[in-house]
C-alpha cells in the first residue's frame, strides 16, 4: 500500500513539474489608447454566381498612425477553395508616422516588409492583389459591336418609418429601386433594376470623434508623404459599394462610353438618404434582351447582391501593440 502512495505521489509530482515547465504566453502589458476603430463586412453573390465572397475590413487609427487588416474568403460551393487560396490568411499594413516607416505584414510566412512612409520602391516585393482587382468579371452575352444607351432612369428612394438596433446602432430603413432602361440602335431593350434596403443611424459625438482622427491622420500622413491633403473626410459612408458599381459597369461592356460614365454617377442619387449607412442590402436584376441579349422566360433573377454592415465605428481603448509587429516575424529585405 505505501509503495503504491509512493507511487501516486511521484507522478503527480512529476506531472506538477510538467505544467510548470509548459511556456506561458507573455502577457500583454502595453498601454491602452483611444484609438479609432472602423469594421465593416462585405459579402457578395458574386457577379452571375462567379466568385461569391465574404470580406472583413478593420482600422485602428490614431492621429500618428494606423493599421489596416483585410481579410477574405470565397463563400461558393466550387470557387470558395480558390478564392480563399488567392487571398490567404489576411493581409495588414500598419503605418507609423512617427517612425516614418510602413510595414507589409504577411501573417502567412510571419515575416514582414519594411518601406519608407512615402512609399516602397517600385522594384519592391508588391502585396499580392485581392480576388477582385485580378480576376476577370464576366460579361454580358451580346452581339458583337452592338451598343446600348440610357433610354430612361427613375430613382425612388424613402424612409420606410421602420426602426431597428443594428450592431449596436439604433438605425432607420430607406427603401427604394434604381430603375434603368437601356436600348440599342434595333430599339430592343433591357430594363436594369437595383433594389436597395438601407439601415442608417445619425451620426453619434463617438463616430464623429473616430471620423476626426482618421481625417487627422489623412492631414499628417499627407505632410509626411509630402503630397495635398484629402479634403474634409465625409461623415457618411458611401452606401453604395464602390466594388459592386465596378462590377456593374464591367459587366455592360456595350453600354456606350458616355452612358457607362453616366451610370456611375447616377448612383448620388443615393445622397438622399440621411444618416450613416450601417447595414445596406443592394439586389441587381436584368431583363430583356437589349444587344441581343438573352431574356429569361421565368422572369428576372437577381444578377448580383451585395451586403455590407458596419459592425463597429468609434473611440476604443487599443493597446499600442496592435501598431507593431509580432517580435517573432522576420524582417524582409527589399530587392
Amino acid at each position: 500500500m505505501h509503495i503504491r502512495i509512493a507511487i501516486a505521489i511521484a507522478v503527480a509530482a512529476a506531472a506538477a513539474g510538467c505544467a510548470t515547465e509548459a511556456p506561458q504566453p507573455v502577457a500583454d502589458d502595453t498601454p491602452e489608447r483611444p484609438t479609432a476603430v472602423f469594421e465593416t463586412v462585405l459579402s457578395s453573390t458574386g457577379l452571375a454566381g462567379a466568385f461569391p465572397f465574404e470580406a472583413t475590413e478593420k482600422r485602428y487609427v490614431r492621429a500618428n498612425m494606423k493599421r489596416d487588416d483585410h481579410a477574405m474568403r470565397g463563400t461558393g460551393r466550387f470557387s470558395g477553395f480558390l478564392v480563399t487560396q488567392l487571398t490567404g490568411p489576411g493581409a495588414t499594413t500598419i503605418a507609423r508616422l512617427d517612425r516614418k516607416l510602413v510595414w507589409t505584414v504577411n501573417h502567412a510566412k510571419k515575416e514582414y516588409l519594411e518601406c519608407p512612409v512615402q512609399g516602397c520602391p517600385k522594384s519592391a516585393a508588391k502585396e499580392p492583389a485581392r480576388p477582385e482587382e485580378r480576376r476577370e468579371e464576366p460579361r454580358q452575352k451580346a452581339e458583337e459591336g452592338c451598343v446600348m444607351r440610357i433610354a430612361g432612369s427613375k430613382f425612388d428612394v424613402k424612409p420606410s418609418g421602420e426602426k431597428r438596433a443594428v450592431n449596436g446602432f439604433n438605425t432607420d430603413q430607406y427603401q427604394g429601386a434604381w430603375v434603368l432602361r437601356l436600348q440599342d440602335n434595333a430599339k430592343r431593350t433591357t430594363t436594369s433594376t437595383v433594389k436597395f434596403d438601407v439601415w442608417t443611424t445619425p451620426v453619434s459625438a463617438q463616430m464623429r470623434q473616430a471620423m476626426d482622427t482618421e481625417a487627422a491622420y489623412g492631414r499628417a500622413l499627407a505632410a509626411s508623404a509630402s503630397r495635398p491633403a484629402a479634403g474634409k473626410a465625409a461623415e457618411r459612408a458611401q452606401v453604395m459599394p464602390a466594388q459592386m458599381v465596378s462590377m456593374m459597369s464591367a459587366y455592360l461592356a456595350n453600354l456606350s462610353p458616355a452612358d457607362r460614365a453616366a451610370f456611375g454617377r447616377a448612383f448620388r442619387e443615393l445622397d438622399k438618404i440621411k444618416g450613416h449607412p450601417i447595414s445596406t442590402r443592394f439586389e441587381w436584376l436584368l431583363d430583356g434582351n437589349a444587344c441581343g441579349s438573352k431574356k429569361d422566360d421565368a422572369g428576372p433573377k437577381p444578377l448580383l447582391s451585395f451586403t455590407v454592415e458596419v459592425k463597429q465605428l468609434g473611440v476604443l481603448p487599443v493597446r499600442d501593440s496592435t501598431f507593431s509587429v509580432p517580435a517573432s516575424y522576420k524582417l524582409v529585405k527589399l530587392p
